[in-house]
């Protein structure tokens, strides 16, 4: 066997099973801490293993938002106020009375959340993060396994038969 034409299909295997299972793991956490109002984040993830020869990478696919989810927002500026629209509606959000006893209107609420994340910012949901060490958790001995296997395979019949 030669040099570049090593294969290591335990590590690939496991690491097939490790991306297949980071899109239902990450959906679980969604759902338990009630962080997906329209669904979509939780819809878009995906993972894939790209593999290319020796490297070996699980790709996580996101809705391009997750990072506010994921790692908060910073007081600061305005959200914009058509994504803070949208997601009132989804949501759907309950308006408490104003000072003067009144519901707020659709763009008094669009207003009033966005002026709170403004000066307040977005606290941060490590969803991914945990996400990642949920699945390092339950495959990292199963990887670690495959490794092995895969090294003892290459030592046993390409570096021992050379001798």
């Amino acid at each position: 066997m030669e040099a570049n034409a090593l294969t290591f299909p335990n590590i690939e295997r496991v690491l097939k099973e490790y991306a297949e299972s980071a899109g239902d793991v990450f959906r679980s956490y969604m759902a338990a801490l009630g962080k997906d109002a329209s669904g979509a984040l939780s819809q878009s993830a995906r993972a894939e293993l790209r593999a290319s020869g020796k490297r070996f990478e699980v790709v996580m696919h996101l809705e391009d938002y997750w990072k506010y989810v994921e790692s908060g927002r910073r007081p600061g500026k305005f959200p914009p106020p058509d994504k803070i629209r949208e997601w009132i509606e989804i949501k759907p959000v309950l308006p408490r009375p104003m000072k003067n006893g009144k519901l707020p209107t659709l763009e008094q609420l669009t207003y009033l959340i966005g002026r709170k994340i403004a000066i307040k910012g977005i606290q941060p949901t490590p969803i991914l993060e945990s996400t990642v060490a949920k699945l390092n958790e339950q495959f990292l001995d199963q990887l670690y396994a495959a490794i092995r296997e895969d090294i003892g395979y290459i030592f046993k019949y390409t570096i021992h038969s050379a001798f």
